[in-house]
């Protein structure tokens, strides 16, 4: 039952990938739902015993409570206009003396990765006509056609692989939780690599694919003046997200977050139809979709004859668990999901169990740890370059671009990252979330020398004090959020 299962399982997953199964009649989470059932009618129509527990077993509470609590947050900011706000701020730094333009740049493309929310379609939804204007800005300033695109595409993959590190219910979190580490024991990891992925994005858009747009002057509409409520509301927010995870109260992080809800909902006047209106349903209902079909595959055995699957080969090739812990972690970037939570979730145990296996077969105790975090942000980078409705296709939408153009600089740039996620998990370890001091100096020098970098790009010295000084406030509040 446990083969049956698994094969129909990942037959779906490909036939969704490639269209076979047409997604505007029948979306991967309905597809996921329905695999669900049949999973458990099979399974009881073989004999199986259907315990509540044995179904539940692979859901974890903490993170899907959380991320219902950082999408009600999310929603109502966006309500209340405290992300446009926060892009007015971003504009204005970009014709300041101290930031300018790259510096700003760098900070806008860079900021879903240093306030993460759980879902990186919040933060593209909020910042791209900032990020539109930036890039046609830079193209024209250098008379280069290729920063526009590079410019967005980093942004989407920054914003895509976001929900990952996202202290809010990321996917992380899910990991930390299956596995037994502490909250946010994932977070500096994947944070420092999705900075060098975006950086490495950028470059192999500009660079390697060379993709470029025809820079048009065009005026921008007159927007209304944003009201008080939505300065005030962008001001509790980040305030507020500072002093959740600077100062850590004793206090559940769901409750914190439903308090600086309601403070939000009061100060910008959000009304609750307005907050459920902006509210991301898409991630909860793959979330969800994906914690089915996991217990489903609990259930019939799925997850062990995956794990006895994979065991298998691995102990029939040379450095097999090695080989096959990197094809298993890079498998959200072969199949990208519209959103990286139905893999994540429908997959994670399996992992867990693999990842059990190489620690025993190579004694060594990171392997796990490198496992999970290499797959986890490959699953949340994952929507970025997926044809199935990826965030990527609004800025492949937006600059005019062909379908799937910004593919493979996103690919590269993940490719990339989650390597480098896996090698500061080997290096630094899982922690609590507070990086130790090697750790911290490496986020603040990584950032500053991407920012130099983007300073080169962009037509400025290495040494541009705009971009130094973004760089070390972004890598100040990646060592402090």
């Amino acid at each position: 039952m446990g083969v049956l299962t698994l094969v129909i399982f990942f037959g779906l997953v490909v036939a969704s990938f490639n269209r076979w199964i047409p997604q505007h009649m029948l979306p991967l989470q309905s597809v996921m739902v329905l695999a669900a059932l049949l999973f458990l009618g099979l399974s009881l129509a073989a004999g199986f015993p259907l315990s509540r527990g044995l179904l539940f077993s692979v859901t974890t509470l903490h993170p899907i409570t959380a991320a219902l609590a950082g999408f009600l947050l999310a929603g109502t900011v966006e309500a209340a206009g405290g992300f446009k706000a926060a892009g007015k701020i971003m504009e204005a730094a970009a014709h300041s003396r101290w930031i300018g333009l790259p510096g700003a740049v760098f900070l806008v493309v860079n900021l879903p990765n240093i306030i993460a929310m759980p879902c990186g379609r919040v933060w593209a939804a909020a910042l791209m006509p900032l990020v539109l204007m930036l890039g046609r800005s830079v193209s024209q300033a250098t008379n280069n056609p290729t920063l526009a695109p590079a410019v967005v595409t980093g942004f989407v993959v920054n914003a895509a692989a976001s929900c990952g590190p996202s202290p809010l219910g990321g996917i992380g979190m899910m990991g930390e939780g299956m596995a037994g580490y502490l909250p946010h024991g994932f977070s500096n990891h994947m944070q420092w690599a999705i900075m060098l992925c975006t950086s490495v994005t950028m470059f192999a858009s500009s660079r390697i694919s060379k993709v470029a747009v025809v820079i048009k002057e065009t005026p921008r509409p007159l927007e209304p003046p944003l009201p008080p409520g939505a300065w005030l509301s962008c001001l509790l927010f980040f305030v507020g997200m500072a002093a959740i995870f600077v100062v850590e109260p004793p206090i559940p992080l769901q409750a914190l977050l439903l308090l600086l809800t309601l403070l939000i909902m009061l100060a910008g006047k959000v009304s609750l139809q307005k907050m459920v209106g902006n509210i991301a349903f898409h991630p909860l209902t793959a979330m969800t979709a994906g914690f089915m079909v996991a217990g489903a595959l609990v259930v019939s055995g799925g997850f062990d004859v995956f794990k006895e699957f994979l065991v298998f080969v691995a102990e029939k090739i040379p450095f097999g668990f090695i080989l096959v812990g990197i094809v298993l972690a890079y498998t959200p970037l072969i199949f990208p999901m519209p959103c990286g939570r139905i893999l994540s979730t429908s997959m994670l145990p399996g992992v867990l169990m693999f990842g059990q296996e190489i620690t025993k077969a190579t004694g060594h105790a990171a392997a796990l740890p490198i496992l999970l975090v290499a797959f986890l942000l490959a699953c949340a980078g994952s929507c970025g370059p997926s044809p199935l409705g990826g965030i990527g296709g609004t800025g492949e939408g937006n600059l005019g671009l062909k379908s799937g153009t910004s593919v493979m600089p996103q690919q590269i740039g993940l490719i990339l990252g989650v390597a480098a996620a896996g090698v500061s998990t080997l290096v630094f370890g899982v922690g609590d979330g507070r990086p130790g001091v090697p750790q911290a100096i490496l986020l603040l020098a990584s950032s500053i020398v991407c920012a130099m970098y983007n300073n080169h790009l962009f037509g400025k010295p290495f040494w541009h004090p705009g971009g130094i000084l973004s760089g070390a406030l972004a890598g100040t509040s990646l060592m402090v959020l």
